[in-house]
Order: structure tokens, then sequence, then C-alpha cells
């Protein structure tokens, strides 16, 4: 029985969703034909594909090989049909996107809602994670569009600048530390001088802080953390102050909860990038909710919804079809 195209979308599902209980759900397939499928696999290929446990199933190094070529291969079909389709049809499928988690608070529902408007038949699945791990998400193929802050190595990537927000310092009324009124600006070695609660070394925020204070400044938070939920809520409750996206507490400045201080000498500031491979085809979807993911970001900037200014790149993306 030579392998097909079912067996490869089979195989991947399985992977996917950690279980052939989990992936015949999804596929809506009965879990001993799934079974029968990766043995026949196997028997073909002449190797183990899955390592099965307690806990779940994960690939050999084998299965690993078989699991990139078979993304290829199944994103390929899949242009494939959106090719020759072309624009009689409505795009349709599902388009797994990465963000950041300040990202989504803004973005996640504006797109889902809009999306939903123009393309019915597309399926958005939204993944959250800090930016480094949403950038090796699209590297590897586990989503198809991302939002980053930005890259060393954009080889392989198509990269487009949509907006470029504040990063300020913020903590609760009230709390000593902070000498200047609320709304004037400090400086980056005053910021460092109070209790700062930060993402450790190696989160994309803690690393552009970092190297924004040079050898001069030193920062020594007090308290570690890479939730921005969670610091927050420690800031909330009087530990110390943080310095995020303007966007990310403007909600709570508006309620009395927050006070801002912008910062200068230097300032802070971070890009944000719209990115998807440029190794792989896209379909019609992933470039319609790509196009679309473009258009919402440069609108919340415009109506003043997300505190930010407009990139560089002000023509919407093509992408690569």
């Amino acid at each position: 029985m030579a392998m097909d195209l079912r067996q490869l979308r089979y195989f991947a599902a399985i992977v996917e969703q950690g279980s052939f209980s989990k992936a015949a759900t999804k596929l809506r397939v009965a879990q001993p034909a799934l079974s029968q499928h990766l043995r026949h696999m196997e028997d073909e290929l002449g190797v183990a594909l899955l390592h099965r446990g307690t806990r779940g199933v994960i690939p050999t190094e084998a299965g690993e090989r078989l699991l990139a070529r078979a993304k290829t291969i199944l994103a390929d079909f899949a242009e494939l049909r959106d090719a020759v389709r072309g624009e009689m049809a409505a795009p349709g499928g599902e388009v797994r996107i990465g963000l950041p988690g300040t990202v989504s608070e803004q973005f996640s529902v504006p797109l889902i809602e809009a999306a939903k408007a123009r393309y019915p038949a597309i399926r958005i699945r939204i993944a959250e994670a800090m930016s480094g791990f949403v950038l090796d998400w699209l590297r590897r193929g586990d989503v198809d569009l991302a939002v980053i802050y930005s890259t060393s190595d954009p080889k392989g990537l198509g990269i487009h600048h949509v907006l470029t927000e504040e990063l300020c310092l913020f903590g609760v009324p009230g709390l000593n530390g902070v000498v200047v009124p609320p709304g004037c600006a400090v400086s980056l070695a005053d910021a460092a001088s109070v209790d700062l609660i930060l993402p450790g070394v190696g989160h994309g925020l803690r690393d552009q802080i970092d190297e924004a204070a040079g050898v001069q400044i030193t920062v020594q938070p007090a308290i570690e953390i890479e939730s921005y939920t969670q610091i927050k809520r420690l800031v909330e409750r009087g530990l110390g102050y943080s310095i995020l996206p303007r966007m990310a507490v403007s909600a709570q400045e508006k309620a009395g909860i927050f006070q801002t201080w912008p910062i200068e000498r230097p300032s802070l500031y971070r890009k944000v990038y719209l990115a998807y491979s440029t190794e792989r085809p896209m379909p019609a979807a992933a470039r319609a909710i790509g196009q679309l993911s473009w258009e919402i970001l440069r609108g919340l900037v415009a109506d003043e919804t997300w505190t930010a200014t407009l990139g560089k790149d002000g023509e919407p993306p093509s992408l690569y079809g």
C-alpha cells in the first residue's frame, strides 16, 4: 500500500495532537483505522515514526523528518488547489497565527471578528507565546503568519514593519520611588534605580532594555518573571515598577490603577512586524488573513486604540503566493 496524502495528513494530525485518540476525534476517523495507517507507513518506510508512552506520542528522529516533509507537501497541495480555483472561490481552511501576549490582547478579537465577516470559510487558530517562541514556530512551519518584535536573522522570512510602540515606566499611585510627577519623562538610569519587575535575561523585552542601558547603567530587577499578566499584577500590588509597552497598560492608566512615565536618555521604542515564511508556499487563506492583519493592525493605530506610530512600510504586503 503506497503512501498517500491522506496518510501524511493523518500522521501530521497524530503528532500535532499528541495522541491517536485526539487525532481521531479531530479527523473524525476511527482510532483503529489511524493505528493501521501508521503501521502501514512504518512498514513501508522500514523505520519507527513515533515513540508511544503513557503521556502520548512524540515523533522519532525519522518521524521529525517525515513531519517536516509532510507539512511542505500538504501545504503545496493546498496551494495547488487554491491556484487552480483562483479567484472563483472564496478562500477557506485553517490559518494559524502566532502572537506575543501583549499583541494578542489588542489584536485577536478584532482579527477574528473581521475575518468572520469577510472570510466566513476561514477558521483562525491563534497561538500565544513570547516573540522568540513565535518566531521559532514560524520557522518550523507550526504557524502560517506571525507578529514579532524583531529578528536578527531575517533569512527565509518576509517581514513588514507595521508599527512602532513606546515603552514606558509604570507603577501604582503613591508608591515611593519615582520622584517626578506622572507624565514627566525619566531617564533610563532613574528607571533602573527603582525596584523593577521585569522578564529575565533572554526575553526580548529584557534584552532590549539591557542593550539600551549598555555598560553605563546597571539593570538589576527586584523580581524577574516572564509573564506580562503577572508583571502587571505584581505592580498593581505595589511590589515595584515595570517597563512595558504603553499599549499594554493604557486601560489601567485610564482607570487610575497605574501611573506612567515616558523614558528618555535613551528613549525606548519597539518595532512590531508582520512576518511569514518565504520558503513555503502560502495558501490563499493565509494570504488573505495576512493582508487583513496588516489592515487591522494599522487601523488600531489610526483610531488610537493602540498607542503607537505607523511603521515605515506604508504599502500593504502582497505576501508570497
